[in-house]
């Protein structure tokens, strides 16, 4: 019987740590079957300036606010949507126009249809990768409608991230919708502002049973072998 007791104590272990398994989770957006892709995009929390012309600086920052966070048991490969003078924000996260891809917030929020460049977004992006809304400037380096960097030289307009010359870059705006979402205006690059994080894509998995199924199931088992046990048990003494 302790043998029993012990295997059913490892069970229910098994089980508590199956239902709190999903914190930390991206739950896929509603409306998507398997083997549908997605990518999820967030505001970071962590603020930083754009001096840097580096762009796995971004990259880091964003992956770090990311981090835990998982999908299909997998942490995604996060990148920065920004750009300097060398690439372009749409080559940097592998997004053209022609994407078909859609975009969410964490909370399944639909950002884009899949061209983030189309001129307007569905829904504003400002939601950190923990769901909260934020409302701030987020720096960018990149025009709105084409996803190039904020770069010309005629007239004068180096405002990509890590410009040196005019030592300002071009934000966006977490809430904005139209132009304003990446190209709202300029700022002098040494202040901090936020990012824009946006993951690899992302596949939907097979249906798997919820843990509540796998945990009734195989109380169930332990229940039919706890009885078959008892009969054993019990023939033996007779």
């Amino acid at each position: 019987m302790k043998k029993l007791l012990s295997v059913l104590s490892v069970f229910a272990l098994a089980a508590m740590a199956a239902g709190t398994a999903s914190a930390g989770s991206i739950a896929t957006p509603t409306g998507l079957d398997p083997g549908n892709q997605f990518r999820i995009m967030f505001v970071t929390t962590t603020t930083t300036p754009a001096t840097s012309s580096d762009l796995s600086t971004y990259d880091s920052i964003v992956s770090s606010d990311a981090t835990g966070y998982t999908y299909g048991g997998n942490s995604p490969i996060w990148k920065a949507i920004v750009s300097n003078v060398t690439t372009d924000a749409r080559d940097h996260i592998g997004l053209l126009s022609t994407s078909l891809i859609p975009l969410y917030t964490v909370d399944g929020t639909k950002v884009s249809t899949g061209n983030l460049w189309s001129g307007e977004l569905i829904s504003a992006i400002g939601k950190r990768i923990d769901g909260q809304q934020v409302s701030d400037g987020v720096w960018t380096g990149t025009i709105w409608n084409t996803g190039t960097a904020m770069w010309r030289e005629t007239p004068p307009m180096r405002h990509q991230m890590g410009d040196l010359v005019g030592e300002r870059a071009v934000f966006g705006l977490s809430y904005g919708l139209g132009i304003d979402w990446a190209s709202s205006n300029t700022n002098i690059n040494t202040a901090s502002m936020r990012l824009y994080g946006i993951s690899e894509v992302l596949t939907v998995p097979s249906a798997v049973p919820e843990p509540s199924t796998v945990m009734l199931v195989g109380l169930g088992g332990l229940a039919a072998l706890g009885y078959s046990f008892k009969r054993k048990r019990a023939s033996r003494v007779r």
